[in-house]
Formats: structure tokens, sequence, C-alpha cells
């Protein structure tokens, strides 16, 4: 167990406080389940938002989000009315109240709203039930309520169970809120711990647990994320973040980290988290087995970093100013986390003026500088302990059990693909929008559902989530190639984790994915294509995505010259996706003219493939290949339809 000591003198005579910090135990369990719950209750909202954003207009939904996430600056107001137990009872205890309500009737773009602006009080409301521990202490539970949080996910298949239907889900909603209420009630009645004088300094450090959690959010913490970028097994995905996460508390339990930490170091460190953060997240990102050692070596300098710069808030004795200033450093934090997710959420959809890898990067910098600020600040970390330390890190081996229930689970499946005569293939091709349905609710299960009941052999995704914030982090790709049996082939475009997909029941003799080039920092487009066995032949297939707007025809008509190219006019080929244009539109007529390339709808066929009324995703085929049975099936699964064709090679 972390240490429960508390800070040296600073500035002046330590101020009259209890002897000994009540409930220690207690307050780790506080502070682990409240940073799960806000980590559950960001994911659960970032969907939530986009959703908001696609009725209400992106300026309208980025001011009402923005002015959510500063909700946190109530603390001082809610403290000053009620005092530090009501900040507790109404920060911690309206989280798990949320949480609760959530399981209860699923997310709902109020309850992402209330949510959210709840768990910025709660951030403050966390260094108030932390009081009395040391930084280690904080940093160490904060890393042990997201690894367990991880873990849950994992269990799930990533997919988070506040979105889920059954009993099953309920069990880790009730284990998450029994412990945090039971903790909270232990904090309520041993009271609160007097607090020192505090600087505004002292007050910053409480900020760097915003830019923590939005790594953590965004890579650190995201099977989904590693699994895609590091184009790892999602069970392999997950054993990194284990190990990361292990080697974070064994490092924090060690007492390695020395009792005066220059502010230098933790510059350094910053700017090395930064660095593999953005070089590892974002559109211009690298991807394969470097991701792997950013992930472990990044959980434990996030950790340390945090450690230190929470020493400062949490001490408890100095001389300074009202204690409601943490509460404004903890809302500024909360606030970090916004300008982190939100900016590079947006940048999937809306171009950015500079690259999107710039705010993972941003986020690493940060906290190594708020750590250096309050680096000279509080007492000593604790002794080294290295057999405390080799007991932190071996406890983590428990959180490999989701790891097991996910893999030795085999999701529920229907009837697969239709027996068909020799050369014949079933092939639907789907915008998916994330998985997030025309409520706005995260429904990977309604995808399945509506490709399972075409009785395909392919399917050519676009929109695709393998850990992209649109989603909640979930890896939609690896859910669905599960739960439908079938292959997955991978197009990674805006970033490793948003792009194009290939699910298949056939056997592939080849694959590849490519992105299209680009002149400014707006979303990046691609495709992915595999040759599949077909009988006693092979047939290509290829799913895309091309660029959206009305004013951008130009565009278009320049990926699809990008994306004949990479064809290079190979016979016995489907290419299928949302291509953003209607019957005669420039990139339309680009794909048929003189390509030996032709429409899968019969004589035009006017069927609207989105809810909007647009006709914009496409079949084509080679001139070799015969189709038969077009259909567009109406959904509320996605903003866009399912359009699906019976192919067979030969005329």
């Amino acid at each position: 167990m972390a240490s429960t000591e508390v800070g040296t003198r600073t500035g002046g005579p330590a101020q009259a406080g209890p002897s000994i910090v009540p409930q220690g135990p207690a307050r780790l369990v506080l502070i682990a389940v409240t940073v799960a719950v806000l980590a559950q209750t960001l994911r659960f909202s970032l969907p939530q938002f986009d959703h908001f954003a696609d009725s209400a207009g992106a300026g309208v939904a980025g001011a009402a989000v923005l002015a959510v996430f500063l909700a946190g600056f109530a603390g001082p107001l809610v403290r000053r009315a009620a005092g530090p137990r009501g900040l507790l009872l109404a920060g911690v205890g309206g989280l798990l109240a949320v949480r609760l309500v959530a399981e209860a009737i699923e997310p709902r773009t109020w309850l992402a709203f209330v949510g959210t602006a709840i768990g910025m009080v709660a951030v403050a409301a966390l260094y108030e039930g932390a009081r009395g521990l040391s930084g280690v202490g904080f940093a160490t539970a904060t890393v042990a309520g997201l690894s367990a949080d991880t873990a849950v996910r994992m269990a799930f298949g990533t997919w988070d169970p506040v979105w889920r239907p059954g009993v099953w889900p309920w069990l880790p909603c009730l284990a998450f809120v029994g412990l945090g209420a039971y903790a909270l009630y232990r904090e309520l009645a041993s009271g609160p711990v007097e607090a020192p004088g505090i600087s505004w300094r002292d007050a910053l450090g409480a900020s760097a647990i915003g830019p923590f959690l939005a790594l953590q959010t965004l890579v650190l913490s995201s099977p989904a994320f590693v699994a895609s970028s590091g184009w790892r097994s999602l069970t392999v995905a997950h054993v990194v973040v284990v190990v990361g996460q292990g080697l974070a508390l064994a490092f924090l339990a060690s007492g390695l980290a020395v009792r005066a930490v220059p502010g230098g170091v933790c510059v350094l460190g910053g700017t090395l988290l930064g660095v593999g953060a953005g070089a590892v997240a974002g559109t211009y990102a690298v991807s394969g087995i470097e991701v792997v050692p950013v992930v472990i070596v990044g959980q434990v300098l996030s950790a340390w970093l945090l450690a230190v710069a929470c020493r400062a808030p949490l001490r408890r004795a100095g001389t300074g100013g009202p204690v409601w200033r943490i509460d404004v450093g903890a809302a500024l934090g909360g606030f970090l986390v916004a300008l982190i997710l939100i900016p590079y959420q947006v940048s999937a959809i809306e171009p950015l003026p500079v690259p999107n890898n710039v705010l993972p990067g941003l986020a690493g910098i940060l906290l190594g500088a708020l750590a250096a600020i309050a680096a000279a600040r509080g007492g000593p970390l604790p002794a080294r302990a290295p057999v405390r330390a080799l007991t932190a890190g071996a406890a983590a081996l428990v959180l490999l059990l989701g790891t097991l229930i996910y893999t030795f689970t085999t999701p529920n499946r229907e009837a697969g693909a239709a027996a068909r005569p020799a050369g014949q293939v079933r092939v639907l091709t789907y915008n998916i929008h994330d998985a997030v349905d025309q409520d706005g609710r995260l429904d990977p299960e309604g995808i399945a559902r509506e490709i399972e009941r075409q009785r395909v052999d392919v399917v050519l995704l676009q929109e695709a989530g393998r850990g992209s914030l649109l989603s909640g982090t979930t890896d939609v790709g690896v859910w669905l190639s599960r739960r439908l049996g079938m292959k997955l082939l991978w197009g990674p475009a805006a970033d490793g984790q948003f792009g194009n997909a290939i699910l298949t029941s056939l056997p592939v003799r080849s694959s590849g994915t490519a992105r299209m080039a680009k002149a400014d920092w707006s979303q990046i487009r691609g495709y992915v294509w595999a040759r599949l066995a077909v009988g006693g032949t092979t047939m290509d297939v290829w799913s895309t995505h091309l660029e959206g707007g009305a004013d951008q025809d130009a565009e278009r008509v320049r990926e699809v010259a990008t994306l004949l190219r990479a064809w290079g006019g190979a016979p016995r080929t489907i290419i299928g996706g949302d291509f953003n244009g209607g019957p005669g539109s420039p990139a339309i007529s680009r794909m048929l003219d003189g390509t030996e390339l032709r429409s899968a709808a019969f004589g035009g066929d006017p069927s609207p493939t989105t809810a909007r009324g647009e006709r914009v995703d496409w079949v084509f085929g080679t001139d070799d290949l015969t189709f038969s049975d077009y259909q567009v099936v109406r959904s509320r699964a996605s903003d866009h339809y399912p359009v699906v064709v019976t192919v067979r090679i030969g005329r």
C-alpha cells in the first residue's frame, strides 16, 4: 500500500491538524473509484457530444461542451455554501449517482452534460478527499482505479458495460458504486483534514490530473489504441497496458523517486512523455511495435509526474492563501481535459490549424511543466521499499483477469453466411458512423445484427473506430469481427483509430492499406483492399471513404484518381464505400468513365443510402462480374444504410 505520510513543513510553521490521517485505506479506495467512474463518464459522454453536434451544429455544441468542462470552477462556491463535506458529497456522491442512472437508462445527451459537469466538480473533491496522503499515495490510487477500469472494459471487449443490456453489466457498476459509496461514507464520517495555507504555485499542482487523464483516455489506458496503432491483437494490447500499469504501481510503491526532484528533471520527463505520445497518437503518427515501449514507459513517466505534481496541493503544513485555490487548480485540470480531448475528437471531422499530434504531445509537456512547478514543494516521497514494489507490481497481474474473460468467452452468433453456388459472393458496404445509431447510442450489437440479417460473405466498413474517441475508445472493428466470426482487415485513415475495414468469412490471399496525401491538416482519407479466394479463382474487394462537403468535388476527384491508380485495372474487383457524391457528381463520373467499372445499382436505383435522403454509398465492379439482388436496407443503426448486392464471377 502506498504511503500515507504527511508532507514536511514549508514556508512557515505547521498549522494544527489531526495527528493521524483518518481512514487512509478508505481514502485510497475513494480516489481509485472516483477516477475510474470519472473515466467511464468521459468515455460515454464523448459520443453523446458528437451526436449533439450533429443536430445542434459544431459551433453551438463546441460552446456548450466547453462550458460544461468549466463547471469545476463552481467547486469553490460549493465549498463555501456546503463546506468540505458538501463538496465531497456533491462531486463524488453526484458522480456515483450519475453512473447508476446511466446504467439504468443508458447514456443520454442530457446525462452526458450533467455527468461531465458533476465530474469536473468531482476532480476538485478528489483533492479534498485525498488531503493527508502523499503525492505517491494519490498517484497510486489513481493508477489503480484506471487499471481496474481497463480490466473491466477488457472483459467486455472494450465496449463499456454502461451501454450494454442485461444483468452482467450491472455487476461492475454496482461494484464501483458500492465501494465508492462505502469509502465516501467513511470519509464523511471521519471529518475533513485541516488544510494549510495554499499558494497559487501549490494549487497549480492540482491541475496535473487534467493532462494525465487525457493521456490515459486517449493512449495509455486504451487497449484498442495499442491494438490498432501497434498492429497487435487486442489480447496482446491489454497485456501491454497491464505491464505498463504494473510497472507504474511498482515504481510508485518502491519510493525510487528522490527526496527533492529538480524541476528540470520533471520538464525532461514531461518532454519525453509528450514526444512519445505525439509520435504514436494522431494523424501523422508512427505505428507498429514502436507503440509498445511508448505505452509502457509512458505509464511510468505519467504516474511519476502526477505524484510529484500532487505533493504540493496535498501537503498539510505551510503558509499561504485559502484552500479553495486547490479547487481552482483542480478545475483548471478538468478544463485541460477538454482542451486536449475535444479538439482531438473534432479533428476527425473538421481540420485544425495544426496536426492533431500536437495535442497528446502538449498533454505530456503540460504534465511535466506542472510537476516542475510543484517539484520543490511538499514533503518527501516514501522511503525505498523494494519488497513493496514487487508486491504492487505482482498485484497488477490480477488485472489480466479481464483479458482471460475476453479470451475464453465466445459472443453469441446467429446464422452466418448462406450457402451459395460456386463463384457467388454476397457483399455489403456500410458506413457505420462509429457504431453510434441515430439516437446517439453506441451500439455495435445493432450494427452486427444488421450485417447478420443479410447473410453476407464480405463487409466493407467505413467510419470504423478502433479506440476512437467518437466511439468511446471501443475497438468496434475487433468487436464486430469476434461477434460475426469474420476476419478483420484494418485500414487506418484519419489516424490509427478511425478508418475503413473489411470483414470477411472467405480465405484471404493478400491485403493492403494506404492513406491519401493531403495538402492541409484536415482528415486524411484512405482505403483497404483484400484479395479473396472464391471457388477456384480470386476476387479483389476495396473499401474507401472520400472527402465530405458540398464544396469538395475537386478533392474527391483527386482521391478517386489516387484510388484508381492503386487499383490498376485488376480484374474481378469490387470497390465500395461512402463516396460522398450522388449520381452524376464529378467523383462518381470519374469512377465510371473509361475505367471498365460499373455501378451495382440496377437502372440507377434512386434509393437514398442515408437518413438525410442522400445517395452517396456505392458499390462498383468490373465488367467480368455480374450483379443481382441489389438492396438498400433501411435501418437506424447508423446515419447511413447498408447497401448489399450479390456478385457472381463471370458474365
